[in-house]
């Protein structure tokens, strides 16, 4: 294909047209669109983004889809605020500068949420989603439990007027490998492709989950998770498709109960619910609500659990509520295990045993070791972007870069120990990258595919060449 055109909108108010090939690489388009931009195209500095109309991102690379005037890209443009050659003088007023902006930030932030407290409890509270428990009883009760209090927040808002998606052949079987791209769909369509998934493993009509109860289900997780850069619900999604593609790739779904693979969609589906977008260390070191009630152990995997089992209590919204009484306490068990293994404090552990049990030859007829496989699947999963084609991948390390800096921000504005890897003025994203894939990723599912086949080429390969392509950028 020859070059075409692609019409842009810098920052919504420029109006730019600029002129793309296949055959170029990603870091030569970023070129062409910092140029039209009117930016330095420093690796480390600059952020671009690409938005569709509708507010959908697009991934900058090679595969851009041609567009026309009338439906200009919005191109987003932002410049770490350390650019090389500035003073040293200038440094300590600018970080006192970002401090008052972030607890300003904040300040309005908590206004907003006082706000639609009170007009929630104008409304009547969240009584349909949560029980039948008084207005008294339920807003004691969100004093002291964060995850009913976050639900309570969200409310069940359904969007009966959204039709369901008529999803192609060719889309439901590409919903089944990793090079699936996450980012041309919609919300809506997202949790329509996961109704899919529990669909196409016979578990809506095995556990009799109501199509009406499914979806509000969903519709209340989408809702219960954050608008955050990186830990939102279309994380929720890529995880839980990377999952599923896993299963599909490995054909480890062939081995599994169907009761494990309701444990792995409804664990990753719920796995970063309300993450507030920061980790757990900061968590600890500030003393937050959640590491007070959880004692400082996975305060935020605890919290999303515990968000997951709110939301699933409600009869409108449980869609486990026909499993038997052991299957119910099984599948809980399960979910929760799930979901605390992606602390990455217990990495080491769970390697370590992970790697006994390969060694030692794996034995899918111990209940321990099949157990410990679904976690590890959902650790996959977790971390797996580099396993995506590098244009579906790539912008998610931006988002994530952008989480860890506001971290790291606040972190020094309120005067807590900060990790070097989200400091802005260290990190690099190629550096990020090199470390995070070459000591954590490969390790990971290089051990995984000791037991799971068919890892090789369309999993394992793709991170090799992610490796490649950051070291090539440090170069």
């Amino acid at each position: 294909m020859d070059s075409y055109s692609v019409y842009i909108s810098v920052e919504g108010k420029l109006n730019e047209t600029v002129r793309i090939a296949p055959s170029l690489s990603i870091q030569e388009i970023r070129s062409v669109f910092c140029a039209a931009a009117d930016v330095s195209y420093e690796t480390r500095d600059v952020v671009l983004k690409l938005y569709r109309p509708d507010g959908i991102l697009v991934p900058i690379g090679p595969h851009i889809p041609p567009n026309s005037p009338e439906t200009r890209y919005i191109l987003q443009v932002k410049q770490d605020k350390y650019l090389p050659g500035a003073s040293s003088e200038v440094k300590p007023v600018i970080d006192a500068l970002d401090a008052v902006s972030a607890l300003l930030g904040d300040a309005l932030k908590l206004k907003d949420k006082v706000d639609k407290l009170k007009r929630h409890a104008h409304a009547g509270g969240f009584d349909g989603a949560v029980g039948t428990a008084s207005v008294e009883s339920a807003a004691h009760a969100s004093k002291n439990i964060p995850a009913i209090r976050r639900v309570q927040q969200v409310g069940l808002r359904l969007e009966e007027t959204v039709p369901k998606p008529d999803f192609s052949d060719e889309v439901k079987e590409n919903l089944k490998h990793p090079t699936f791209d996450i980012w041309q769909w919609q919300e809506h369509e997202m949790a329509y492709l996961l109704e899919h998934m529990f669909v196409e493993f016979g578990l809506i009509e095995l556990y009799k989950i109501d199509e009406t109860k499914m979806r509000r289900f969903l519709q209340c997780v989408r809702c219960s998770y954050n608008n955050n850069p990186f830990h939102n619900f279309r994380h929720c999604f890529c995880v839980t498709q990377m999952m599923y593609g896993l299963l599909h790739v490995t054909g480890v779904h062939e081995k599994l109960t169907p009761l494990e693979k309701l444990v792995l969609l409804v664990a990753c589906i719920g796995h970063d619910l309300d993450h507030p977008g920061f980790n757990n260390a900061y968590q600890i070191n500030a003393s937050t609500e959640l590491s007070i009630i959880y004692n400082d152990i996975s305060p935020l995997e605890n919290h999303h659990a515990a968000v997951l089992f709110t939301i699933l209590k409600s009869d409108e919204t449980n869609i486990l509520s026909n499993l038997s009484n052991s299957e119910y306490k099984e599948a809980r068990k399960q979910i929760i295990n799930c979901i605390l293994a992606t602390d990455m404090a217990r990495h080491g552990e769970l390697m370590a045993k992970f790697k006994g049990y390969a060694e030692a030859g794996f034995n899918y007829e111990d209940p321990a070791q099949r157990t410990l496989l679904i976690q590890m699947i959902v650790k996959c999963a977790d971390i797996s972007n580099e396993v995506r084609p590098q244009h579906v991948s790539e912008p998610w390390v931006d988002s994530l870069l952008e989480e860890f800096f506001t971290q790291s921000d606040r972190e020094k504005a309120e005067g807590l120990p900060w990790a070097p890897f989200m400091d802005r003025q260290k990190v690099t994203k190629a550096s990020a990258q090199v470390g995070f894939i070459g000591f954590v990723m490969i390790p990971l599912f290089e051990l995984v595919s000791k037991v799971l086949p068919n890892m090789e080429e369309p999993v394992i390969q793709p991170i090799r060449r992610a490796l490649d392509y950051y070291k090539s950028m440090t170069g």
